[in-house]
């Protein structure tokens, strides 16, 4: 039954680096890039292979520095077929051809290119002049080390007065808001290396981001995002700057590998060394909200019915059993598929509940039509074509997972509610193979429906799941035992 918490909480668990942080980021060795490589999988639960051979590593390619995209859907659709991969990089794009390298693949018809290519720095630093351009080293052609800049890009010794924040290749707000309180430090002491703090001088002295940023240029092996160790620059900033790191604002259970508690870094782990009481306030404030929502995951069940609606998307494989205690219903058996096929959020059964500020409509999100179809063979030899559909919906504001019965004379819009999933939380010692359980209940006019889930996850990824019913009412008696597998 493994927990979850939101991706940076655990990407940024200095519990599982050992202390002092070494810069991870930059060039990227066999060693670095096989360790990589051996996380991913772990964290994943899978080598990708089971979603197309094309995204499996081979030995080779384990030894060469990996690379990372974060998607909710990207997966089930290349293992559906919606998304066709091809291995290689664009070499040219004719009126509707374009060639793949260096396999000379081509790919017909093309109708759209989307460009995705990040930001451009280049023409943001357009009205320096040629001179300063050039003591700055930039590469136009390089979108990941456009300029050459000292200590984490902040600036440059020879134009000490010209001051940089964000020049770097990563998502990371915290590294933003660092550079900014750098270059307020270095420019309140005049820039000038007699008159810096001990702390940023030595800094300083030990920088080499310039010739780094400059190597990397052509390095073969350099990682995804330059500037992409947020733990290691928060440090270095932090040390720069003479900065105390917060203790964490409590204590989590222990965790894997190390059973240690989860010790999260946020920008709020760094406030000022003399903080106003506001500011005090702010920081107590987010560390509580980081820390209660890890709780929440760790011990509450939080992001559970999230993982599950995620992993859903896609086809599965059926077999389920019908056991009726009733003469006039015969039992059997059924075999075919389920689908969770992906569509925006529709507000079919539940008008007026998605009303945002000034009766503006707030966003649905989004949601899965299910469908499912296959062949029961009844107990008494009877064979017929069975199918039947419901949507399926995730209220992320109450992380609430629902299921809604669908139109009889518009199967794909939904109707009214079947039931929610509560899911339970575990007590005691627990089955190493035991998944999530879930209970609902559903009362159609004289009959009920007790419902019964569990949902088993091999790290991330949801391996396989059973939906039960036992259905009781003046003319039914039944259980339904449906196992639902890749």
């Amino acid at each position: 039954m493994p927990p979850f918490v939101p991706l940076d909480l655990s990407s940024y668990n200095l519990s599982n680096r050992p202390s002092p942080l070494i810069d991870t980021q930059g060039h990227i060795s066999t060693e670095a890039a096989q360790k990589s490589h051996s996380v991913f999988e772990t964290v994943l639960g899978t080598n990708q292979s089971e979603f197309s051979q094309l995204l499996s590593p081979n030995a080779q390619e384990k030894t060469d520095p990996p690379y990372l995209a974060v998607s909710d859907t990207y997966m089930e659709f290349v293992r559906s077929g919606l998304i066709t991969l091809s291995r290689g990089k664009l070499e040219t794009l004719g009126e509707s051809t374009a060639t793949i390298a260096p396999s000379n693949e081509e790919i017909n018809n093309v109708a759209a290119v989307v460009y995705a290519t990040g930001f451009e720095a280049t023409s943001s630093l357009s009205f320096l002049t040629e001179s300063l351009r050039q003591t700055l080293s930039l590469a136009p052609e390089d979108l990941d080390n456009t300029v050459a800049l000292a200590f984490h890009g902040t600036h440059h010794p020879s134009i000490p007065h010209l001051g940089f924040v964000g020049f770097y290749r990563s998502p990371y707000w915290g590294v933003m808001e660092m550079q900014a309180r750098f270059l307020t430090a270095f420019w309140s002491s005049g820039a000038s290396s007699a008159s810096l703090p001990v702390s940023m001088q030595s800094a300083l002295q030990r920088d080499h981001s310039i010739e780094r940023t400059i190597s990397l240029r052509d390095d073969p092996r350099a990682s995804q995002f330059p500037m992409g160790d947020y733990p290691f620059l928060m440090q270095d900033f932090a040390t720069a700057l003479d900065l105390p790191r917060l203790d964490p604002f409590g204590t989590t259970p222990g965790l894997p590998p190390a059973d240690k508690p989860m010790d999260i870094l946020t920008p709020a782990r760094y406030p000022p060394r003399t903080p106003t009481d506001a500011q005090a306030a702010e920081v107590r404030e987010s560390l509580r909200q980081t820390y209660e929502t890890a709780m929440a995951g760790l011990t509450g069940g939080r992001f559970v019915a999230r993982a599950v609606f995620r992993s859903l998307l896609g086809e599965w494989k059926l077999e389920r059993d019908l056991v009726s205690r009733l003469p006039g219903h015969p039992s059997g058996h059924f075999s075919g598929t389920a689908k969770f096929l992906l569509r925006e959020g529709t507000v079919d059964g539940r008008e007026g509940k998605f009303t945002g500020a000034e009766g503006s409509d707030a966003d649905p999100g989004i949601e899965y039509l299910y469908i499912e179809d296959g062949d029961f063979r009844a107990a008494n030899g009877m064979q017929f074509r069975a199918t039947r559909r419901y949507v399926w919906r995730y209220d992320e504001a109450r992380d609430k997972l629902s299921v809604w019965f669908v139109k009889t004379d518009d199967p794909k819009r939904a109707d009214y509610l079947f039931h929610e999933v509560d899911f339970v939380l575990p007590s005691g010692e627990q089955d190493g193979d035991q998944g999530w359980e879930a209970k609902a209940g559903h009362l159609c006019v004289e009959d009920f429906y007790n419902v019964n889930y569990e949902f088993r996850f091999e790290a991330v990824s949801l391996r396989d799941w059973r939906l039960r019913y036992t259905v009781k009412g003046p003319k039914k008696d039944y259980t339904i035992d449906g196992a639902y597998r890749r």
